[in-house]
């Protein structure tokens, strides 16, 4: 099996039908991560041993005829904001350099209890913030795989491993996909708890995934979403829902897009203009182009004043005992947020409300807005620049779900997603639509 192309599900067939030990496939993984690693550094913490070691009493769990995991044998990758008992958990940080935690986030517990291995942890910007990383992205090693997710990023288009499991505040899953040539997406903010995952924003952070296939999406979502008795904002979310059986479905009729235009739009690079121009006019039969109310332009001033008032909150420890260790731009976010009055941030919190309300009623009418998923392919590293989120902006903002599709490329030839934004608790509804649109106008996955 070729590590470049497996995905979750293919991996769970062939290790249960007993096609070669998890041992023996593992044996062979951690060689050509080694390999890969080397020149991306996508991971930042690699047992290969204790890997290996977990392989082997998952051979002997099957041996013995215990329960066989939705997950058996399959190595996920996690982003160093989540924690995990028997990994380092770093944020990123030099504060954290070394941290080793006693306990796994729900996400990884979950995982763990399907029997996933647990691939080590993934490299992601300091404190999921926005100074720049040192990994690479596999298509070009001289550009960017984006802004704090870019490990996990990495690590799937690498083939490392199929799924890595990272989180979103703003933007950085759809662009970091978009950039490296994978499948990223963003479910409803109240599907996954984030219990063991580092808040920097109560209201916008949300663990989401990197994987080959939109199928391993689904898959993935059933084992690890509802509430954990835990996170009270996942109370109404059950771990019931059959994802990928829905998503696998017909649609019972041909979906409807929603082009959404925005000013973010305008700043398009030319070639990713004239690609998303052919990619729609190909669509133009289910596609309707929207110039978005003048309530949604004020996004980025609403985001960053929620975003920064709950930042300096939840960093305040670190602000305050730990200031040299901090990079100037977060120190400079944590003293703007200290500057927002509690009248200012409520305000901003209820008209973000009134404009996840006023979308409803396109909802009522698409399957899904579509959008292009980053203003250009990847930056060069050189560049200090993991890219602009202003086309997630809106979407975090209000708590949809996302999805980064891999469905482009620019003349370059590097990757370029474009991203479907789905109605509120409607995953599984927008998963089915990404399913039928990879299907139908699909290119290559690079």
């Amino acid at each position: 099996m070729s590590n470049y192309n497996f995905t979750v599900i293919d991996i769970v067939e062939y290790l249960r039908q007993g096609k070669t030990s998890v041992k023996d496939f593992f044996d062979d993984l951690v060689i050509k991560a080694q390999d890969a690693n080397q020149e991306i550094n996508a991971i930042v913490d690699l047992r290969t041993q204790y890997i290996l070691d977990q392989a082997q009493l998952l051979d002997q769990k099957k041996q013995d005829g215990n329960y066989i995991g939705k997950l058996f044998g399959v190595p996920i990758g996690i982003s160093d904001n989540i924690s995990t008992f028997d990994f380092y958990t770093e944020l990123g940080s030099k504060i954290y350099k070394g941290q080793q935690l006693d306990k796994d986030s729900t996400v990884v517990q979950r995982l763990r209890s399907e029997n996933a291995i647990i691939f080590g942890k993934t490299c992601l910007t300091e404190f999921s913030d926005c100074l720049p990383t040192t990994t690479c992205n596999p298509h070009d090693k001289t550009t960017s795989p984006g802004g704090s997710a870019s490990g996990a990023a990495a690590s799937v288009a690498a083939g490392i491993v199929p799924l890595s499991v990272a989180s979103q505040t703003n933007g950085s899953i759809i662009r970091s996909a978009s950039y490296c040539g994978v499948y990223g997406y963003k479910p409803t903010n109240n599907i996954i708890p984030n219990t063991g995952l580092f808040i920097k924003s109560n209201t916008f952070d949300t663990i989401g995934f990197f994987s080959r296939s939109i199928e391993d999406l689904g898959y993935i979502l059933e084992v690890v979403g509802g509430h954990d008795g835990i996170d009270l904002k996942t109370i109404e979310s059950s771990r019931s829902k059959n994802y990928l059986e829905l998503l696998s479905e017909e649609p019972p009729f041909d979906p409807k897009f929603l082009y959404a235009k925005t000013s973010a739009s305008k700043k398009l690079s030319r070639p990713a203009q004239v690609e998303m121009k052919s990619f729609s006019n190909k669509l133009k039969s289910c596609l309707t182009e929207f110039e978005l109310p003048e309530l949604v332009s004020s996004s980025e001033t609403l985001y960053e004043t929620i975003f920064e008032v709950e930042l300096s909150f939840n960093l305040s420890k670190e602000y305050e005992q730990h200031k040299d260790l901090l990079s100037s731009g977060l120190r400079k976010k944590i003293r703007n947020g200290r500057k927002i009055s509690g009248y200012d941030y409520l305000r901003a919190i209820k008209t973000r409300d009134e404009i996840k309300c006023a979308f409803q009623d396109l909802f009522e009418h698409f399957d899904a807005i579509l959008a292009p998923s980053s203003l250009d392919s990847a930056p060069l590293l050189n560049e200090k620049n993991t890219g602009d989120p202003c086309l997630s902006t809106i979407w975090s903002l209000c708590g949809f779900p996302v999805i980064s599709l891999p469905l482009l490329k620019l003349k370059n030839g590097m990757p370029y997603g474009v991203q479907l934004i789905g109605s509120p608790n409607d995953d599984a509804r927008l998963l089915r639509t990404a399913s039928w649109l990879t299907k139908n106008f699909g290119g290559s996955n690079g």
